[in-house]
């Protein structure tokens, strides 16, 4: 329901504000604080320092009110276009004083509101983007830098990150606020995984520099995979690794899923492969069929040994293997962009599914739960991801999965021909997650589900007591990013 204070937010679309009323809802114009007004005690004064970057004007409320998932609309009162830490930190602190919550947004590709803010200040971090340095086996980022960024940037001197997303196009910060996941994890974890140290505001808007598992190391674990619930990321520390020249990726095919998980199993067990995903695919009599999708990182002095890599394997429908520049193999999902923009998919409603799956219970999900619940309409010309990794690997305490030695990621990412089936697809989101709970399973909080508190209690389990004390030690006045619902 659109407000009447909302509509007088949006109206002011070429007059600059100076404060804001706490009585009315409303933004106060310079003219309107004039000496001799009567002006309110409840006014505040917007800070100098930011004033000049807090736009009101429809077209960015509109932006910012809107993701990627195009399902869910909340509008801010203003958005900040922050060029600084010392920004950021400005308006939260200012924030708090005028009871505004605060959200912030990089390329805004969350898929059911997780970035967004309804009635308070977005924060566009893409103002943020420097590159400060890149070292010997490091990267100093802002948060509003992409991964594709700092990919090229990186390559200038050898090297690359341990662990990327599939997408290529998403801010520092929105990964590392989430967990991020990817082929990679098998070997080094989640992206989170391999951050040395941050620099956060806190939800009190106060600055914290270099935090790490050494100093401040509960504000840095609530900060990494924490869904910017305590802080808000500013600037990382990301590990790098040498950069291979060539790619090799193969692609095994399987008709049954029993084959396809004993073998997924071998290869996340033994590690053999740096790149390890799978995904579940239609084939052509109307039902499924699963691929294993690996990958070696080589240079040409050092081809991959084919036989020693695959020959104990059992795909029973296709091997196919391809080489590929390392560039083109990271920068993959840019050419699918590119063709869904083409077909018109890009900015339709996304309802994608996103959860982890225990290894233990895995076969009677699938065969119960998951394939009498697909279909190739409500997948469109997405893809559904299922592939494992090692939970030994993971070292940050906020970016819950279940309690297994190997876990499966599932993640049904949808582009549906039809966008009134946005509904039902949703509802089948709700279906597929209330099934994995009872096998063990979470969702990754990326996904368009409708999470309630109880849920999110159950969620962190144990670690409830902590999430909880985090957020009021660090976001007392609970100012920061409301749309993830917890």
């Amino acid at each position: 329901m659109v407000t009447r204070r909302k509509v007088l937010a949006s109206g002011a679309a070429t007059v600059a504000v100076v404060a804001w009323n706490q009585t009315t809802g409303t933004w106060v114009t310079a003219a309107e604080a004039s000496p001799g007004r009567g002006n309110s005690s409840k006014t505040k004064k917007v800070p100098s320092q930011i004033a000049d970057r807090l736009v009101t004007d429809s077209a960015a409320l509109a932006t910012a009110a809107d993701d990627f998932g195009h399902i869910v609309s909340r509008t801010p009162w203003a958005v900040l276009q922050a060029n600084s830490t010392s920004d950021i930190s400005t308006l939260v602190r200012w924030a708090n004083k005028v009871g505004l919550k605060v959200a912030a947004q990089g390329q805004r590709h969350s898929v059911f509101g997780e970035g967004q803010v309804d009635g308070g200040v977005a924060i566009d971090m893409t103002g943020m983007n420097t590159i400060h340095e890149i070292g010997s086996d490091y990267a100093i980022v802002d948060a509003g830098v992409t991964w594709a960024q700092l990919v090229e940037a990186a390559a200038e001197k050898g090297l690359t990150p341990l662990v990327l997303t599939d997408y290529l196009n998403l801010t520092v910060g929105g990964v590392l606020a989430v967990g991020g996941i990817g082929g990679n994890m098998n070997q080094a974890g989640m992206v989170v995984d391999n951050v040395d140290a941050i620099t956060v505001v806190t939800g009190k808007g106060q600055v914290a520099r270099n935090i790490s598992p050494t100093r401040r190391r509960g504000l840095f674990d609530a900060s990494l995979g924490g869904l910017g619930q305590s802080s808000i990321i500013t600037r990382a520390r990301v590990r790098l690794g040498p950069r291979s020249e060539l790619a090799r990726i193969y692609e095994l095919t399987y008709s049954t899923a029993a084959a396809y998980l004993t073998d997924q199993r071998t290869l996340v067990t033994d590690g053999r492969f740096d790149y390890l995903e799978g995904q579940i695919v239609a084939n052509e009599a109307g039902g499924w069929q699963f691929k294993i999708e690996a990958g070696t990182y080589y240079n040409p002095a050092a081809e991959p040994d084919d036989d020693a890599l695959i020959d104990d394997l059992s795909p029973d429908v296709d091997t196919v293997i391809t080489d590929f520049p390392y560039d083109a193999w990271l920068g993959r999902v840019g050419f699918a962009e590119i063709a869904l923009r083409d077909i018109g998919l890009w900015d339709t409603p996304h309802p994608w599914s996103d959860l982890f799956l225990p290894d233990n219970g895995l076969e009677d999900y699938i065969a119960n739960e998951l394939l009498p619940r697909l279909s190739p309409e409500g997948v469109g010309a997405g893809v559904i991801l299922l592939y494992p990794f090692r939970t030994e690997k993971l070292n940050r305490p906020f970016a819950v999965v279940p309690n297994d030695d190997i876990v499966w990621a599932f993640d049904i990412l949808r582009f549906p021909f039809d966008p009134t089936l946005t509904d039902t697809l949703l509802a089948e989101n709700r279906a597929l997650y209330e099934a994995a709970v009872a096998t063990g399973g979470t969702f990754y909080a990326i996904g368009a589900l409708d999470t309630t508190p109880r849920e999110w209690r159950r969620h962190y389990g144990r670690l409830f007591s902590s999430v909880r004390a985090a957020k009021r030690r660090f976001d007392p006045r609970n100012v920061l990013t409301p749309g993830q619902g917890l």
